[in-house]
């Protein structure tokens, strides 16, 4: 008697979120490819001038507080504090994969962020006045880079462990105000430029993405 050969549906689901990471991984480089090459070749200065001096008229005592205490969510500090935690989760929770994806996602946004910098050498803005001291070169934010990369791929590891998926859908959106909110800040404090911030959050998110479709495929291959 021969045994029976199950034949798994060419589109399964986990090839539907591959497709969906690595679709989605594709559109963010292509919105940071495209926001570099418009830096180098156009000179998009004019528009980011414009922005940031009528972010500037909006200054007010208490909304500058309240943008350093958002900003500080990108810091080094906190984004390491936050993925330590996240990280011993994981470990608590036996998700090897998560916790290597994490890592990776980590070590990527900031090798990516330091390659980045020193390659453009953008001047930090200088048509305002700074409210905060930040040092090294202005593209990509830093901040943008860290944040998207790792709060992202925190929400998709999150996303695994979660079966309804009204809470994954309140994760991502919860990820994303946090995005644009820390990317908002960095430019009312006058330290990046908005081709900054919005290059940063591309460029953080496509790796997220690529990673959230490498460790997708290898979750596939392992349980083959």
């Amino acid at each position: 008697m021969k045994a029976k050969v199950i034949r798994r549906p060419w589109f399964s689901a986990r090839t539907g979120r591959l497709s969906l990471w690595l679709g989605g991984a594709a559109l963010a480089f292509l919105v940071f490819f495209r926001i570099t090459r418009e830096l180098i070749e156009v000179d998009v200065g004019a528009a980011d001038r414009s922005i940031m001096l009528a972010v500037a008229k909006m200054r007010a005592p208490w909304l500058t507080s309240a943008a350093v205490d958002v900003t500080a969510l990108g810091s080094i500090t906190l984004v390491v504090l936050f993925s330590a935690f996240t990280l011993v989760v994981l470990l608590v929770l036996r998700d090897r994969m998560g916790a290597l994806q994490l890592l990776a996602a980590s070590a990527g946004a900031g090798i990516l962020t330091l390659v980045t910098k020193n390659f453009l050498e953008r001047i930090r803005p200088e048509e305002v006045q700074p409210l905060i001291v930040a040092s090294g070169f202005s593209y990509p934010s830093g901040h943008s880079v860290s944040t998207s990369a790792l709060y992202l791929t925190i929400a998709i590891i999150a996303g695994r462990h979660v079966e309804h998926s009204g809470a994954r859908a309140a994760i991502f959106l919860a990820v994303s105000a946090v995005l644009i909110m820390v990317g908002a800040s960095r430019v009312y404090l006058g330290v990046h430029y908005a081709t900054d911030v919005l290059s940063g959050i591309s460029l953080g998110a496509s790796w997220a993405l690529v990673l959230a479709g490498a460790f997708t495929l290898l979750g596939h291959r392992g349980s083959s």
